[in-house]
């Protein structure tokens, strides 16, 4: 079963899942009050709430990639999310972290140009916040991504560098990154590497 069989089985479960807790809750509601229904209404609730907060993460992600491809239409995009370290690293090399979470997470993109590596944060930016000159080092390392360490691609120019989780399947990078996604981003950015 392919990727995209598997998302959508997926989301068809969740579908199903979803569809039959809100019958139930009508069900129930309607033989027993609203009293004894407390547990399905807070399990609509929560299910609503994820799905929400699921689809807005997932609309800022395609939205950085996309500002960023329309900025620079005729050059590579890879989409991908921050680590802590990259928060530090934007104040480092951009003079500010404006617009990414401390602890990772941040949706961004990376625009490989002939000669250069930009990184694009934020969905309305006219401009990359800081750039890395090519070649670039690649190596796989140890990144904070939420509460957790997360396998993370570095990329480095020697004097620059920038932590990021790929994101090829944003939904599938909010757990972290796979080392197909890995080293699908090291071939797109042209990077010697990965080491790690």
């Amino acid at each position: 079963m392919n990727a995209n069989a598997r998302k959508k089985l997926w989301i068809g479960v969740l579908v199903l899942f979803a569809l039959a807790s809100v019958v139930r809750l009508v069900l129930t509601v309607q033989r027993d009050g609203l009293g004894d229904s407390t547990l399905w209404i807070a399990l609509v609730i929560v299910l609503l709430i994820c799905g929400v907060t699921v689809a807005v993460v997932l609309a800022r992600a395609g939205g950085v990639a996309a500002n960023a491809r329309q900025n620079r239409p005729d050059v590579g995009v890879v989409p991908v999310y921050s680590t802590a370290e990259a928060a530090d690293e934007a104040a480092a090399y951009a003079g500010s972290g404006r617009g990414l979470m401390g602890m990772g997470g941040s949706p961004m993109a990376l625009v490989v140009t002939g000669a250069q590596i930009e990184v694009w944060v934020g969905r309305r930016a006219d401009a990359p916040t800081w750039t890395l000159r090519r070649p670039v080092d690649a190596a796989v390392v140890q990144a904070v991504y939420g509460s957790r360490s997360v396998d993370a691609l570095r990329l480095s120019d020697g004097t620059a560098s920038v932590t990021v989780v790929p994101a090829y399947s944003p939904l599938r990078a909010m757990g972290g990154s796979s080392q197909e996604d890995l080293r699908r981003a090291v071939a797109e950015v042209g990077a010697t590497g990965p080491r790690g």
